[in-house]
């Protein structure tokens, strides 16, 4: 299993870096349990490209940007917890500035989460275009969100979704998905009056939002509390960053909440 880094750090003459760079995953291997000989660490730390940085206009020590591997065997024990704190000890003098790159354990959480969240969003989609359609039933199919205050980055054009059997859901993002149900604002009110017989229909159809059904209103309005936790963990994924403890808390305690009432949804229309 091998981590990649780039570091930053003092070059001293009295001491290599890869023997700094030994003795720091010597503590961490240690420190989670793991027995390790000196010859075994010289073999998992793989000095990769050293490269000397141009000298400071203000004088001081000569720095330098170094690359290495860090591979562990599958047998190692706590191997996440000895990266975290390998990391730790990147911060130390003279080391100034460490950047973790490839990472399987990462990769594997995030490919995951992947799995996770195309299932949900197809869900969460499937739902929508229910209720949109619903609420429109004579319109474009291509067109449902044409009252929605959302704004697509490029609006998908309709040959465009035939051809890929989409829809306008398959291009919003994350946090688009909350701010659905909230229309334009009316611009020309004289003329929204003139068009209503009553000051009833007329107070009606200035008030009225696009999806008026009571219960799938309700679920959207119930879609806002808990979608910013998936979001998060989904840009994470998005970008291959490693998600926080508290994102990925969040994310566990709301994705099955989300997911079951996407299942009850559904599960509803089938009765």
């Amino acid at each position: 299993m091998k981590f990649e880094f780039i570091i930053v750090h003092r070059r001293q003459e009295d001491e290599l870096i890869s023997d700094i760079l030994c003795e720091s995953l010597r503590e961490a291997m240690e420190a989670n349990l793991n027995d390790v000989e000196a010859d075994a660490l010289a073999r998992m730390v793989r000095i990769n490209f050293q490269r000397a940085l141009p000298a400071s206009p203000n004088g001081g020590e000569p720095r330098a940007l170094l690359g290495f591997s860090l591979e562990l065997t599958e047998e190692t024990a706590s191997i996440r917890e000895i990266v975290d704190d390998f990391l730790d000890t990147l911060t130390a003098d003279p080391i100034e500035h460490a950047v973790k790159f490839e990472d399987p354990l990462l990769r594997a959480e995030l490919a995951t989460r992947a799995e996770e969240l195309f299932a949900l969003e197809m869900k969460l989609r499937r739902v929508l275009s229910i209720i949109y359609t619903n609420a429109y039933p004579v319109a474009d199919p291509y067109d449902l969100l044409r009252e929605e205050t959302v704004q697509f980055m490029v609006k998908p054009q309709e040959e465009q979704m035939k051809a890929a059997a989409e829809n306008q859901f398959f291009h919003l993002t994350f946090g688009q998905y909350v701010g659905l149900n909230r229309r334009h604002a009316i611009k020309d009110l004289i003329a929204l009056f003139r068009n209503e017989d009553t000051y009833e229909t007329f107070r009606a159809e200035l008030l009225r939002q696009p999806v008026e059904h009571e219960g799938d209103a309700s679920f959207l309005a119930g879609l806002k509390e808990r979608m910013d936790s998936i979001e998060k963990m989904r840009n994470a994924v998005a970008h291959n960053r490693r998600p926080s403890k508290r994102v990925t808390q969040d994310y566990l305690n709301a994705f099955p909440l989300v997911n079951e009432a996407l299942d009850d949804y559904l599960g509803a229309l089938c009765r």
